[in-house]
C-alpha cells in the first residue's frame, strides 16, 4: 500500500464535501437576497426590492423582569432575566414610483441577570441535602 492508495481517496471526499459546503452556502445567499427583495418590495408599484429605507426611529422601549424556568426534570432553574421590547418605525420610499411607506417592527431582547456568589440562592446550591 502506498501514499497515493490514502491520499487520492482523501481528496475526492474532501472535494465532494467541499463542493456541497459551496452549493449549501450559495443557496443560502441566494435565499436571504430574495428575502431581502420581499421584505423591500413597494406596496404601490410591487416591484421587489425598491423600498429603500429613509429613516429609521425607536419609537418606544419598554423592560421588565420575568423568571425563566430552565433544566430538565432532574433540576429546574428558575433565573430573573430582564425582557426589553423595542419598537422600531421605519420610513421606505420606492426607487421606481416615489411611494412612501411605513413599517413597524418589533424586537424582544432577553438578558440573563448576574447573580451575586454570597446571595443566598448560591450558599444554598452548595448544600448537600441528603
Amino acid at each position: 500500500m502506498n501514499w497515493a492508495d490514502i491520499v487520492f481517496p482523501s481528496a475526492i471526499v474532501c472535494g465532494l464535501f467541499g463542493i456541497i459546503l459551496a452549493v449549501g452556502v450559495g443557496f443560502s445567499y441566494l435565499w436571504l437576497v430574495w428575502l431581502n427583495k420581499q421584505a423591500t418590495k413597494c406596496p404601490e408599484c410591487g416591484k421587489p426590492g425598491a423600498g429603500e429605507l429613509v429613516e429609521g426611529k425607536l419609537i418606544d422601549s419598554r423592560s421588565h423582569w420575568e423568571r425563566k424556568t430552565q433544566g430538565n426534570i432532574f433540576h429546574r432553574d428558575e433565573s430573573p432575566v430582564q425582557v426589553t421590547k423595542e419598537t422600531y418605525e421605519d420610513h421606505f420610499e420606492c426607487q421606481y414610483c416615489g411611494h412612501q411607506w411605513t413599517r413597524t417592527a418589533q424586537l424582544t431582547k432577553t438578558i440573563p441577570k448576574k447573580r451575586d456568589k454570597n446571595s443566598p440562592d448560591q450558599r444554598r446550591k452548595g448544600r448537600n441535602l441528603l
